[in-house]
């Protein structure tokens, strides 16, 4: 270790050692004297064991990266939620907590190497302003190439403070020149309401994304602009939504339920981790007919909104039982760029069922001295433990929110994996939209050019069970097993007779892929939904429940 970098690491030492005593101290009054005897003493040891390694181990270890080390060792065994944040994650937890941010208002994604913008820029942000398209890849932000940079790094020189000037080039499909915008950074309010609109019949639909600080805000405006074009009932669509804030998800609840009614509580080890959050303004909708839309991808808030709803038989449920995210999580911030993302509490719905699944926990139980009994008790999946909604029906524990007409989860094929995972609908679609005026029907000759071009973009994928064919074909000829290479000849021959015949078999799947890529291209992000709802059977299911006032009833045993 060099000279200058010792009084560095006993400089953090002591401070960590003051900190961690003055905390002892602030909470030695609540806390069992054993437990904090044996705390102190672990942290002894801890500081011993990190003096010795960093002065004495055979080579020199970086102080920083070291500690660190130690932080994910402990916080990994914990559960997958609790994680010391850095940096850009930082940044982007700030952005939901804040639900805005300094920047142009792009969203961008890797593809290999190139950087891509992947949602159109909405019109009033400075993206969408200086006409940038989605599909247009990003060369250089600010003088800086960006093809050798990580996602983060980019949208870190993206971002910065309102007001301030940001330098881009670009290359767009159909442009023989490199284009050049000059932006000026705004404060980029984040859209958690991605479409809000009539359908037919009265019906009206409603995608959310995210509960970031102003999702109720833009959830109400949209219901309130429904209401005005005389909506008769509403499909809320949480599907694929992460979650975000707990106030949020109680707010959005808020719109749909009686006041003072429970909408999610919370229990931990302190006194005040244990919350009750209770709807507190008088609804923006009370009574007319709804069905939230869930699937395994919807999560946290999310489920706290869909439990809600089910609990107070407010509506229904439709879709594939969700993640299972109900854990609270405190941020403890340690500095600008640092904080602990620290699970303190778990969420309740309303019947009293717990949101966590326990296969999501992922932690090493040995570490905890008691074991959670109710995780335990309502993890079996053949003896889910019951509770009742406010009107008597049945609804069941395990974890995740269970729907009331419930769907098999889409499981996608290898080779319907790799077609998304190699954006080759998204690529297409911008190397073709510009010959389109108007979505067009999949015909068989634009199947063909498909066809072409995923084979001259070298589109590669593997049967399921074709890495383990791969193996074994190392393991023979490594082995020199004699008489089983004509064997693995005949298997690698059918196989390549099943991968050659995966386009028509899988001929539907891309139809629908190519159409709602090319309605996003030449309508924005909005024809990209109207697109795929017209093919959604969850979303027809639900439009039919909606548009039957029996069954819908009956659905919610009135």
């Amino acid at each position: 270790m060099s000279k200058k970098t010792q009084p560095y690491v006993i400089i953090v030492l002591i401070l960590v050692a003051i900190t961690f005593s003055g905390w002892l101290a602030n909470s030695s009054t609540t806390m069992d004297p054993d437990l904090y005897v044996t705390l102190k003493k672990n942290m002894t040891l801890f500081k011993r064991i990190y003096e010795e390694i960093s002065f004495r181990y055979v080579e020199e270890v970086d102080p920083e990266a070291f500690i660190r080390a130690g932080i994910e060792g402990m916080t990994s065994r914990l559960d997958p939620y609790t994680n010391f944040v850095e940096q850009e994650e930082n940044d982007n937890l700030r952005t939901v907590t804040e639900g805005k941010y300094g920047g142009v208002g792009m969203t961008i994604s890797k593809r290999g190497r190139l950087t891509v913008v992947v949602e159109p820029p909405y019109e009033d942000d400075p993206a969408g302003k200086a006409n940038i398209h989605e599909g247009d890849v990003l060369i250089e932000v600010d003088g800086k190439n960006t093809e050798d940079r990580s996602l983060s790094e980019i949208a870190q020189l993206l971002r910065g403070k309102p007001g301030t000037s940001v330098r881009l080039k670009a290359k767009r499909s159909g442009e023989a020149d490199i284009l050049e915008f000059r932006l000026v950074r705004a404060m980029i309010v984040v859209h958690d309401v991605s479409y809000a609109d009539i359908i037919k019949d009265d019906i009206g639909y409603i995608r959310l994304t995210r509960f970031s600080k102003y999702a109720a805000d833009q959830l109400e405006e949209a219901l309130k602009e429904l209401k005005a074009k005389n909506m008769k009932g509403l499909i809320l669509d949480l599907r694929n939504n992460p979650g975000g804030l707990l106030n949020s998800a109680v707010n959005v609840a808020d719109l749909f339920l009686p006041k003072g009614e429970l909408v999610v509580y919370t229990k931990g080890r302190s006194e005040r981790s244990n919350m009750k959050y209770h709807s507190p303004n008088e609804p923006v909708l009370p009574d007319l007919p709804m069905v939230v839309l869930v699937n395994g991808f919807s999560a946290s808030a999310s489920e706290i909104v869909a439990g809600a709803i089910q609990d107070l038989d407010r509506g229904l449920i439709i879709g594939s039982r969700t993640f299972g995210k109900g854990l609270v999580q405190t941020v403890v911030p340690f500095s600008r760029n640092t904080a602990l993302r620290l699970t303190t509490a778990k969420y309740y719905v309303p019947s009293g069922r717990l949101i966590q699944k326990l296969s999501r926990l992922n932690r090493d139980s040995h570490i905890f001295r008691n074991q959670d009994s109710e995780l335990i008790s309502d993890s079996s999946k053949t003896n889910r433990k019951e509770y009742r909604t406010k009107s008597g029906r049945i609804v069941y524990g395990g974890g995740g929110i269970k729907p009331d007409i419930e769907f098999d989860p889409e499981i996608l094929s290898s080779y319907e994996r790799a077609l998304i995972r190699q954006s080759m609908f998204f690529n297409f679609a911008i190397s073709y939209s510009g010959s389109f005026t108007k979505t067009p029907g999949i015909s068989d000759q634009l199947l063909a050019e498909f066809r072409k071009y995923i084979e001259e973009n070298e589109f590669t994928f593997d049967l399921e069970g074709e890495e383990e064919i791969k193996n074994l074909e190392k393991i023979i000829a490594e082995n020199n097993f004699a008489g089983l290479e004509d064997q693995l000849i005949s298997i690698r021959e059918s196989l390549n007779q099943i991968k050659n015949n995966q386009f028509e078999a899988h001929r539907d799947f891309i139809q629908k892929n190519l159409r709602k890529e090319i309605a996003a291209k030449l309508n924005g992000s909005r024809g990209q939904v109207e697109s795929n709802l017209q093919e959604d059977h969850i979303f027809q299911t639900a439009f039919e429940v909606l548009t039957n006032p029996t069954e819908y009833s009956m659905k919610l045993g009135k």
